[in-house]
């Protein structure tokens, strides 16, 4: 049943230098354009044994905050962590309030390295008790729901964003074959790019069943467009009031290029991501494969399948 309640507040604050020290968890819920950012600010107050969770990470980030908390002057090992995608969804409608629409549930979830997973979910479970944990933050970022979610719609309902500046239901007015049409083929592309990468992700309709956004007849029929119109926790979020929006901004260099870029990595061409990634370029007047995280500017050019995996799950960043 739909709750209302008051949630007082410790302290908000710019000033990190104040809440930083001392910190149990370090919960990063902004994002991931505001990464680096972040981790320049943490470098020199983080402790060396404080947790910080990326929530979301998107694709790549906990080992790109790692190499930006180095050069902000953090020395040792940060204990970093991500989950694929936000814990929960909601929209700010007013000064004073916060409408949360779902708490996700069994939601990815890995640590860097991804072998210190499991105790590092026992130690933020109080504070984040809907984990699941898999094997390392690859699978985390191929679990990205976003990834696929946002761009259909961005790029085939541009016009309408444009002309309305945004006055739509924008997952449950834009559920149309088309869009369900792109959003299929791009999970398909996702599938992909996982196996090559040993990542056993679920195909979107299981996954976004499975932590509630959608419902599981959906799901069980493989129906895209009836996902869309069944999901109750996006039901009435507006659709984005232009085109400079993070559905762009966030989700194209930090979600669709570093996914068609892991594909060229391991073999496996993504046409369709391609081909959005291109049409969001020119549409936006922004670049985003040169904003974008690839492997290549994380230092990881060249490296094979294997010795990313054993990156991720065994070494130090």
């Amino acid at each position: 049943m739909p709750q209302e309640g008051r949630a007082p507040v410790a302290a908000a604050t710019t000033d990190l230098a104040s809440v930083v020290p001392g910190a149990d968890l370090i919960l990063a819920c902004v994002p991931a354009t505001a990464h680096t950012f972040l981790a320049r600010e943490l470098g020199p107050l983080l402790g060396a044994n404080q947790p910080v969770v990326l929530n979301p990470g998107g694709v790549l980030g906990a080992l790109a905050f790692a190499r930006d908390l180095r050069a902000a002057g953090f020395r040792g090992v940060p204990r970093l962590a991500e989950t694929g995608t936000l814990t929960y969804i909601c929209r700010k409608p007013d000064q004073g309030s916060v409408r949360v629409t779902s708490v996700l549930g069994d939601l990815p979830f890995a640590a860097l390295p991804g072998r210190e997973t499991a105790a590092f979910a026992a130690e933020v479970g109080s504070a984040l008790p809907h984990l699941l944990p898999v094997p390392h933050t690859l699978a985390t970022a191929l679990t990205n729901v976003n990834t696929v979610l946002h761009p259909p719609a961005m790029i085939l309902a541009a016009a309408w964003i444009e002309h309305t500046a945004g006055d739509f239901a924008y997952y449950y007015d834009t559920a149309t074959p088309s869009v369900a049409r792109l959003l299929a083929v791009l999970d398909a592309e996702r599938l992909a790019v996982a196996r090559a990468w040993r990542v056993d992700a679920e195909p979107f309709l299981e996954l976004f069943a499975r932590i509630g956004s959608t419902s599981r007849a959906a799901a069980d029929a493989g129906d895209f467009r009836q996902a869309l119109l069944d999901s109750a926790p996006n039901r009435h979020i507006k659709a984005p009031p232009s085109l400079d929006h993070r559905y762009m901004y966030e989700d194209m260099p930090f979600g669709a290029v570093p996914l068609a870029d892991l594909g060229q990595a391991a073999g496996v061409s993504t046409p369709t991501y391609d081909a959005v990634v291109t049409l969001a370029s020119t549409i936006t007047g922004r670049d985003y494969r040169a904003e974008g995280r690839t492997l290549a500017r994380l230092g990881l050019a060249g490296r094979s399948v294997d010795e990313v995996l054993d990156l991720l799950v065994e070494g130090s960043t």
